[in-house]
């Protein structure tokens, strides 16, 4: 429903019991929207937006305040936040990748409840826009009217991820040889996460950029089997076989891609990934 106009305290009590840690923070959250002029709209989704928590699910929330009060509103956002709950620890830091004024604050609370909001400029929303299963609980301008729509991988993104997968598994080879197979296993996570951000865009699911994530939201059962095949331990030899199998589904996947899509794909870095990790695997007798 995102964009939609909502009751959100209405919405908040109409969770189930099984919720009560996270409706406790978000009646705080509104007491805060409706005392506080500078904040302007205040959104939920993922798992609550969706209407698919459980006792264990964060907040995973935006927050509109009025752009010319933005660095003293922040101020009064955290520490609305940090006073919620039993607060263990809070963090606040700016999220990579994202130009526009914003702060992300993080808080866990002792209850196992977790707050994760990004803080924007209000005029913020007409660019970024909703995403899907983002529920309105505060916009008192109306200023959230527009609906979600998906809009396709672009090739570019299809080759950031690829090309971020290959180079994982070059880095791999590179660190079996040098026998750090600590080093190995980070890159072959790494060689993974792109792999289910590909996955992703052949599924067309929302928000692909979030991998294997974004898989179980909305694609459950429709995750490769042969994923499991690229999962290892420490054994030199079994990285090399986990990698060997992440560059064949790397290869695979390309070819489930659209057109457009496959054409902007690194084929040159495949074939010699793909060659230097056959040839590791013929010419070390350790692997």
């Amino acid at each position: 429903m995102g964009g939609m106009s909502a009751d959100g305290r209405e919405w908040v009590e109409q969770l189930p019991a099984e919720l009560d840690g996270q409706r406790a923070l978000l009646r705080g959250l509104l007491r805060e929207c409706e005392s506080n002029d500078s904040i302007r709209w205040l959104v939920i989704a993922c798992s609550l937006g969706r209407g698919a928590a459980d006792r264990l699910s964060d907040l995973d929330m935006g927050m509109g305040v009025a752009d010319e009060h933005f660095d003293e509103a922040i101020l009064d956002v955290r520490r609305t936040v940090d006073g919620l709950g039993e607060l263990v620890d809070s963090y606040h830091h700016q999220l990579p990748g994202l130009t526009m004024g914003h702060e992300r604050i993080f808080a866990q609370y002792a209850d196992r409840c977790q707050v994760d909001l990004v803080v924007l400029p209000a005029s913020a929303y007409e660019s970024v826009g909703p995403i899907r299963d983002e529920v309105v609980l505060y916009d008192p301008d109306n200023r959230l009217a527009r609906t979600f729509q998906q809009t396709a991988v672009t090739p570019e993104q299809v080759r950031e991820w690829a090309f971020g997968g290959w180079c994982a598994l070059a880095d791999l080879g590179k660190y079996l040889r040098r026998g750090s197979p600590w080093e190995a296993l980070q890159r072959l996570t790494e060689a993974q996460g792109q792999l289910w951000r590909l996955w992703a865009a052949v599924r067309g699911v929302p928000n692909p950029q979030f991998g294997l994530t974004s898989l179980l939201d909305f694609a459950p059962g429709q995750i490769p089997a042969e994923m499991e095949a690229t999962v290892s331990d420490l054994s030199p030899g079994r990285l090399l076989a986990a990698a060997r199998h992440s560059a064949r589904l790397l290869t695979e996947v390309g070819e489930h891609l659209r057109p457009g899509q496959r054409a902007a794909l690194p084929l040159a870095m495949g074939r010699y990934v793909t060659s230097d990790l056959h040839d590791l695997a013929t010419s070390l007798d350790a692997y």
